[in-house]
């Protein structure tokens, strides 16, 4: 693929931007910043999740009557939370997403996770007295993914899609559905490459979503710094192969690991508020790598060892998740 700013991966009958700006944890002067400096850019595609959409929706609600942008121009994509896993709550959560986003529909809604929290009111995170989360082990995905068809019917979401799920997960969906999932959006990066779920939903034309493409180090420091049995921070940015081939092209690190994730034929879910790093996030379409440097990229893959911020090397919360039936990364 000539890959270029712009350009879109399809899944069924949805375009895909293979870039989008992510909206997590962002507060509201500066996701009005960085959203603006985005669009410019050329990002057309925006991931949004739970906190952060009456901000966004007022955000939107501005531009889109300035007729600055057109709606039709911007792929926006959020998810189903985990306290809203059941059959009966899908409806219920995406209208709210829509009312707080001021939209008359989305053009993609996940599956956030395929682990289910027990529903207190709107509380995302509901814990119990020992600060541990309080799970619903009766979730039934399958019975969440057909309220989630039924919303694609009401016309409130162009598609579906899946978050955190694994392979097997993936699989059940498709052998249960009659609307197919677009996407897939799961911790992917030069450490953990994910080869056989990648491999596996282009042969079904899903498209991969690469959740902290970059390692997400900041994330890592939050919850302690962990991959595998050591507690450690590693970054994809400081690996002597990566540095290597930045140093050849005269770009930074981060671009050298966001281009291998374009031609490795993922989507990416970028996050920052910096201008400069947005810049050059969306900088990557002006060099290509060898084939000879791509095989080294490839071949820095450490499998599950190489996750960073989840599965069963999880501390304090996320321990919590282990016990959920279908936590998706057990060893």
């Amino acid at each position: 693929m000539d890959y270029h700013p712009g350009s879109c991966i399809t899944a069924g009958e949805i375009k895909i931007p293979v870039i989008s700006i992510a909206t997590w944890k962002t507060n509201d002067e500066d996701m009005e910043n960085a959203l603006n400096t985005a669009l410019e850019l050329g990002y057309r595609r925006i991931r949004t999740s739970y906190a952060e959409y009456k901000a966004l929706g007022s955000i939107l609600k501005e531009m889109f009557a300035s007729n600055k942008f057109r709606r039709e121009d911007i792929f926006i994509s959020a998810k189903l939370p985990s306290v809203g896993n059941r059959y009966e709550d899908v409806e219920y959560f995406l209208k709210k997403a829509l009312d707080e986003l001021q939209l008359d529909y989305l053009d993609l809604y996940e599956l956030g996770s395929p682990m289910g929290f027990v529903k207190q009111g709107d509380t995302l995170v509901p814990l119990d007295d020992d600060g541990e989360i309080l799970l619903d082990l009766k979730t039934d995905i399958i019975g969440t993914w057909k309220g989630l068809e039924e919303q694609v019917v009401a016309g409130r979401t162009r598609s579906i899609g899946l978050g955190c799920c694994n392979l097997s997960q993936v699989a059940r969906i498709l052998d249960s559905c009659t609307i197919r999932p677009v996407s897939l959006s799961i911790e992917l990066h030069l450490y953990l490459q994910m080869k056989e779920v990648v491999s596996f939903c282009k042969k079904n034309g899903i498209a991969v979503t690469a959740v902290a493409p970059l390692g997400c180090p900041g994330l890592q420091e939050i919850l302690g710094g962990f991959c595998g049995k050591k507690k450690i921070v590693r970054s994809p940015m400081k690996d002597p192969v990566v540095k290597e081939i930045a140093k050849k092209y005269n770009k930074r690190p981060m671009q050298v690991v966001l281009r291998f994730l374009i031609e490795y034929g993922v989507t990416i879910a970028f996050k920052s508020v910096n201008p400069k790093r947005l810049k050059e996030c969306f900088d990557i379409f002006d060099f290509q790598l060898t084939r000879e440097e791509y095989d080294r990229l490839i071949d820095l893959d450490c499998g599950e060892e190489g996750r960073l911020i989840g599965g069963s090397c999880g501390t304090g919360i996320l321990k919590t998740l282990e016990r959920h039936p279908e936590f998706p990364w057990k060893k």
